[in-house]
């Protein structure tokens, strides 16, 4: 199963990782701040929901299209 994003969501996901308050340095692991966000996919009979999750607060930007269902 392949799951992908979008340019749209892409962008989406930039402008809102940019608005996020900064991580403490005291927090970051060894890959740095680019790398603390977990994508989750999960399928469904209607659609694939798609989260991202900043690992370090669980913020959460939600690029599920529901219209589209």
């Amino acid at each position: 199963m392949k799951f992908e994003l979008n340019k749209d969501e892409v962008m989406k996901i930039i402008q809102w990782k940019k608005a996020l308050p900064e991580i403490p340095d005291e927090f970051l692991d060894v890959f740095g701040k680019d790398f603390q966000f977990t994508f989750k996919f999960r399928p469904t009979g209607l659609g694939v929901v798609k989260i991202v999750q900043r690992d370090y607060d669980g913020a959460e930007l939600n690029l599920t299209d529901y219209s589209n269902w």
